[in-house]
């Protein structure tokens, strides 16, 4: 029997391409270049955010394409065309840790509500009746919980993990969420931070440990429609009716103030608890991995070909 040859190393201008930061830049200009594709071909309205979410309509969907379908579009042809692998973090049969994330991230929300609720931060005055759920799921929920983590935990969380180790990744790709979010209303550094280290550390740990972008997507769209269409409390400084009556009070660092929940500090210690546990999850598992300086070659990530997903890629 002849013995099977060795598979030969992809050419000069590959390995180029396959660089981290050629990686993100490549990225950055297909999402550009399918963002304006989609507003060509999907034109938004001139409407604010509030009637979007209140009226709904046609406008709804056309949103929610113009939200998701460029950041897909850019992730596949990344990891297809410029990686050469498939796509493992979004395989079919991780579909289901989507509904874990989701039930997590809405436990987050309520474990926070409860908490302000203990401190006389937050107070239920009654029920909304016919509140529409289904705009703010997609415009609040679904939008951000797909685009922002393909962004984030998808592209430059992943992509410096290759580089840099997954230490360095967790903390670039949670400074730059929380910068994600300085332009949003009532926004100031202190909410920024909040959410850099909550969100960024708990979702970066979330994919660390899952290896599952399906579990990051339902945890951050739970985070979202759990905190403001149910419970009425502003999603990162957007305000919106919810299916509950309340409100929000107390001093800023307790109750988030304008910016919501996010910006509380009870937020902070309650998601950087749940982050130290999927740290140790992840640690238990094997998923940590180191920079490209301290790697043999059974711990180097392979984008050579089409290979199979290693034992980190794996989903709980």
């Amino acid at each position: 029997m002849t013995a099977a040859s060795p598979s030969l190393p992809p050419p000069r201008w590959l390995r180029v391409l396959r660089n981290p930061l050629s990686r993100i830049v490549l990225f950055a200009l297909a999402f550009i270049g399918f963002s304006m594709l989609a507003h060509r071909l999907f034109p938004p309205a001139d409407i604010e955010m509030d009637a979007l979410i209140r009226d709904g309509g046609g406008e709804l969907w056309r949103h929610a394409i113009r939200a998701i379908a460029p950041a897909c579009l850019a992730y596949w042809l990344l990891v297809r065309v410029v990686e050469g692998r498939k796509v493992s973090e979004l395989a079919p049969r991780k579909l289901p840790s989507a509904l874990v994330g989701w039930l997590v991230g809405m436990g987050i929300m309520l474990a926070t509500a409860g908490a302000l609720a203990l401190f006389g931060a937050y107070r239920i005055n009654g029920i909304h009746e016919n509140v529409n759920l289904i705009a703010p799921l997609i415009v609040l929920g679904l939008a951000p919980g797909i685009a922002e983590e393909i962004v984030t935990r998808g592209v430059l969380y992943r992509v410096v993990e290759d580089g840099l180790g997954t230490w360095a990744a967790l903390a670039i790709s949670a400074i730059f969420f929380g910068g994600m979010h300085l332009g949003n209303p009532n926004a100031s550094p202190w909410s920024s931070t909040a959410i850099a280290i909550e969100a960024g550390l708990l979702l970066g740990l979330a994919y660390a440990w899952t290896r599952s972008l399906w579990f990051c997507f339902g945890l951050h769209a739970a985070w979202n429609f759990t905190q403001g269409p149910l419970l009425d409390i502003p999603v990162s400084g957007v305000e919106l009716t919810g299916w509950l009556d309340a409100s929000v009070s107390g001093p800023e660092w307790l109750s988030g103030g304008a910016f919501g929940a996010e910006a509380s500090v009870l937020t902070v210690l309650l998601c950087t608890s749940l982050a130290a546990w999927f740290g140790w999850c992840a640690l238990r598992c094997g998923h940590i991995r180191p920079p490209f300086w301290s790697r043999n070659d059974e711990t180097r990530p392979r984008l050579e070909g089409r290979v199979k997903p290693s034992a980190s890629e794996s989903v709980v």
